[in-house]
């Protein structure tokens, strides 16, 4: 099945040339011409993934990967950018849950090979056969729609608060270093996201998972290290 993107970019020349090579590789593209255009489309359809610009008059990238964020399921976002505030944006919109970032000028090339990355890890996701994973009587982890429920209610995770939660619980009772969360997690291998970026990663997540976030019973804290994942069943 032919994969849908949808790309926003306010530039019309950029989304034109992008718009046109991915439709060249066998892509459904539908262009936005900004923020505003884009929520639109939203509204009424739901792309397989979304190729976002982060500088736009009106309503910008950031706003609009917030605001799919806040939706249940789970769409790939492909944030770009251009020089300005590059290092600034890259880290605002993978915190808020981009899954991607790239920094213009690119090759479309390079456009074209993330894009296809990300699909695949999505097909994965969606094609795995255990929908749901309880990890005690209270918390259980949807991996295919990538979103967690507490207590019976659904709580809306960012793309990093549940690849983040997602790994410490696969690895259950073992000390993970922050280093090593920042590149499992965050993918980062160049020292671009800091430790404080993990411990706030952390904080949210346990404003939302957490019985008492002041006195954290499944994420706790190895001072000096990282952190480790305690179930109530195992703790």
């Amino acid at each position: 099945m032919t994969a849908s993107i949808l790309l926003v970019d306010d530039q019309e020349s950029v989304r034109t040339n992008l718009g046109e090579y991915l439709r060249r590789y066998g892509f459904a593209v539908t262009l936005a011409a900004g923020g505003i255009h884009a929520l639109d489309l939203l509204e009424n359809s739901t792309p397989d993934l979304v190729v976002l610009d982060v500088q736009m008059p009106e309503v910008d990238g950031l706003e609009i990967c917030r605001r799919i964020r806040q939706q249940p399921g789970h769409i790939p976002i492909l944030m770009i950018s251009g020089e300005r505030k590059a290092l600034m944006d890259r880290v605002i919109g993978l915190e808020i849950g981009a899954d991607k970032y790239l920094i213009k000028p690119f090759e479309p090339a390079l456009l074209l090979a993330e894009v296809r990355a990300l699909l695949r890890t999505a097909q994965a996701v969606g094609n795995h056969t255990q929908e749901w994973l309880a990890i005690d009587g209270r918390l259980r982890i949807n991996r295919q729609r990538r979103c967690v429920e507490v207590e019976g209610q659904w709580v809306h995770l960012t793309s990093h608060e549940f690849d983040l939660l997602l790994y410490l619980v696969q690895n259950e009772g073992r000390a993970c270093a922050r280093d090593d969360l920042i590149e499992q997690v965050w993918k980062d291998t160049t020292g671009t996201v800091s430790d404080q970026a993990v411990n706030s990663c952390v904080a949210r997540l346990r404003q939302k998972i957490e019985v008492n976030p002041s006195r954290p019973v499944y994420i706790e804290s190895m001072y000096g290290w990282g952190y480790r994942f305690m179930s109530l069943a195992g703790g």
